[in-house]
């Protein structure tokens, strides 16, 4: 069998290049310009379209349901040159199968049509096997209930008449006679509902958890044929819980990816200071040792010190530019105690002027391998966090032990994290009104690159507590 591919290109050479491209494939491919040919050719049919994104008559990406309108089962795949974040979440929004940036590999794309003719083949056979199910209940139960995926069969009123074991045992008791959104999640109502009338429905997402967690579920609602009133709807659906988190993962590392941009603009106006200063410390320094000795020595400690954190500052605006690509560690093998002490010799003044104690609880003896500056920034970050916390004051302790790992945390007596705590590592993702969202995302970023996990919880007594486990040196 023939697949059929619609090109939409206004450029027309490059049109002919992807048609000659696609011969190497089974298809038949037609090339159209505008929007209007587009609709009436795909009309007749098609498994997948590749559309450009601006088009002369409008956008391609408004296009996408339209064609999919015209061929429920096909897939589109969007073409650009100048790709965006948003674009392409807007693309996967309108339902588009892939987003490709121009120019591209022929060896990807030819790889790229393959992969959405097989997702064709995919949604036509399970709409084959809801319409066989409808013929013949019993003679495909054997197959249905061996079945991975989740399969429900739902009357006209929306409640469930039949349950496959995977739906039955694997994500939580299915009974017969439940509505089908009670069990499953109200995000399916509407899908539900458009099913029933026998309108076109796209796959749908909820969740549910079971013994193992909480699990996204991809339902797929079809329509039975009239002659079958016992079933009206077969609902399919698939576990997606890990696709979805990988969705998640490569929307994160878009955003970190913007983040090294945005930055890289400002790195100029921050550096410029930052040089002013050390400049403006070494005449100090050197204005000090004319000084008496004893007045001398505290002005160039102080100097000291201040130089040492500009150089921090000016460390970690690197590193803040590289956020998006990975980076070696400096590692050492640190007592994790004498770190504590350095951060709080740092932020005890800060935290004292907000009415705020800063203590330490450390073990002795416990040693940990890793970036003494990265994991000071780590530090800085939680304690700054946790200042903020305590508008009121409060107390703020940083500890570690030995166990698995090295466990190192920070805790305050504050309200503790809200319900959107889940978000808290998400780039961009800020409960204060002058917060760029990026500070937990950086420190995120380096206790992975250590190889340690780090967990957001309740402290003993109430307040936030961060817990990070690295990997014992």
């Amino acid at each position: 069998m023939t697949h059929r591919v619609l090109v939409v290109e206004d450029n027309e050479e490059l049109a002919e290049n992807l048609a000659e491209l696609l011969g190497e494939l089974d298809v038949s491919v037609e090339c159209v310009v505008g929007v209007q040919e587009a609709l009436e050719v795909a009309s007749g049919g098609f498994e997948v379209a590749l559309v450009d994104v601006s088009l002369p008559e409008g956008s391609g990406v408004a296009l996408v349901p339209e064609l999919k309108g015209r061929s429920q089962d096909a897939e589109v795949i969007l073409m650009t040159g100048h790709g965006t974040l948003e674009t392409a979440i807007g693309a996967l929004r309108h339902g588009a199968y892939a987003y490709v940036l121009k120019p591209f590999e022929p060896v990807q794309l030819i790889q790229l049509v393959q992969r959405a003719l097989a997702q064709v083949a995919l949604g036509r056979e399970r709409t084959a096997l809801s319409r066989a199910l409808h013929e013949s209940e019993a003679l495909y139960r054997g197959v249905v209930e061996a079945a991975e995926a989740l399969i429900v069969g739902i009357d006209d009123d929306g409640r469930i008449t039949f349950a496959n074991r995977s739906a039955q045992l694997g994500y939580g008791a299915t009974t017969t006679g439940k509505l089908f959104v009670e069990l499953w999640g109200e995000r399916v109502r509407s899908s539900l509902e458009r099913a029933l009338r026998g309108a076109p429905v796209r796959p749908r997402e909820s969740t549910v958890t079971t013994p193992a967690g909480t699990r996204t579920i991809r339902w797929t609602l079809t329509r039975v044929p009239e002659a079958e009133r016992r079933i009206a709807v077969v609902a399919v659906g698939i576990d997606v819980t890990e696709q979805v988190e990988l969705r998640r993962r490569s929307a994160r590392a878009e955003a970190l990816a913007a983040v090294g941009t945005l930055t890289a603009g400002l790195a100029h106006e921050i550096r410029n200071p930052l040089n002013a200063a050390a400049l403006q410390l070494q005449l100090l320094e050197r204005g000090a040792r004319k000084l008496e000795p004893s007045a001398a020595e505290a002005i160039v400690a102080r100097v000291g010190i201040v130089r040492d954190e500009l150089g921090r500052l000016t460390k970690m605006l690197d590193e803040f530019l590289g956020l998006a690509r990975p980076e070696e560690l400096d590692a050492e093998t640190m007592d994790v105690r004498g770190l504590l002490d350095e951060v709080l010799a740092l932020e005890e003044p800060v935290c004292a002027r907000a009415s705020v104690r800063l203590l330490v609880e450390a073990e002795e003896g416990v040693c940990v391998r890793a970036d003494r500056h990265r994991l000071k920034q780590v530090l800085v970050n939680l304690v700054t966090n946790a200042r903020e916390a305590l508008p009121e004051g409060g107390t703020i302790r940083m500890g570690c032990e030995a166990g698995d790992g090295v466990v190192i945390y920070v805790q305050d007596d504050g309200p503790g994290f809200s319900h959107a705590a889940d978000k808290i590592f998400e780039p961009f993702h800020s409960t204060k009104a002058a917060g760029t969202g990026l500070g937990m995302s950086i420190v995120k970023k380096i206790v992975d690159m250590h190889g340690g996990t780090i967990e957001l919880g309740e402290a003993p007594g109430g307040g936030a507590r961060v817990t990070m486990v690295f990997p014992n040196g």
